[in-house]
């Protein structure tokens, strides 16, 4: 799809419900092959794209508004009526920002994009001191981390660092679904003195989105028994989830 950014899309076939499919920070649509197989052959027409600066398409300067822009902009391009729009990481964190502005979206929903701990106030059950001394060791291993990667890839890290999704599920205008995997599991990729802080981050993740779907119907969550990549780790399950919370009641028709 040509434009001010090249944007490469594929459409997987199938008929009926439309699927738009944005892959994580660093991936590419292929990582969507096994579910779009599913999804075609449950009735639905999935489509998957290279966000902007992925795969083969387009490098371009990252924001979330311009992500959103080369959602639509593909929406457009294959002609997709009210597409469900299902993200994993980065690419669920758009799926949240897209269900923020269009209410007549069926559902979004945003496969275990949960951001990064970069603020004190995310470390349940520590003390102001040590949250503050968590958030400061945890921000230095995620930078050192970076070293080396590609600046295109660092400006995304920041866009993500700095994105509180709490506020954007708030503002769901249209059915919101937010899938964790065990985040626990990620806990090897820090040193040991940094696993108590990864441990209260994700407690508050949890305690955020649990009063989050108190207060506002329109927001749901799920838990897997998967890592990282639920769709790929477990696509016949995250197809049950999308047809369970289309058929819910109070689901759009």
């Amino acid at each position: 799809m040509s434009g001010p950014v090249p944007i490469v899309a594929e459409d997987h076939g199938g008929s009926g419900q439309d699927v738009l499919l944005l892959h994580g920070g660093g991936r590419t649509r292929a990582d969507w092959k096994p579910l779009a197989g599913l999804l075609a052959g449950a009735g639905f027409r999935p489509v998957s794209m290279d966000l902007r600066g992925h795969g083969e398409s387009g490098a371009a300067p990252w924001s979330w508004p311009a992500a959103l822009e080369d959602v639509a902009a593909v929406a457009g391009a294959y002609a997709l009526h009210r597409p469900v729009i299902v993200g994993h990481s980065l690419g669920g964190m758009v799926a949240a920002l897209w269900a923020a502005g269009h209410p007549e979206c069926r559902l979004a929903v945003n496969l275990d994009g949960h951001g990064n701990p970069t603020r004190p106030g995310q470390f349940a059950g520590l003390g102001p001191d040590a949250a503050a001394s968590a958030c400061r060791e945890m921000t230095a291993f995620l930078a050192e981390l970076g070293q080396g990667l590609p600046e295109s890839f660092l400006q995304v890290m920041r866009e993500i660092d700095a994105l509180d999704l709490f506020p954007v599920y708030r503002r769901a205008r249209c059915p919101l679904l937010v899938v964790s995997g065990d985040a626990l599991a990620f806990a090897a990729v820090f040193p040991d003195r940094l696993v108590p802080a990864w441990e209260a981050y994700c407690a508050w993740t949890r305690r955020e989105l649990d009063a989050v779907t108190r207060e506002f119907p329109l927001v749901r969550q799920a838990s897997l028994p998967t890592g990282h990549d639920p769709h790929v780790e477990a696509p016949e399950t995250v197809l049950r989830l999308l047809t369970q919370h289309l058929t819910q009641p109070g689901a759009p028709a």
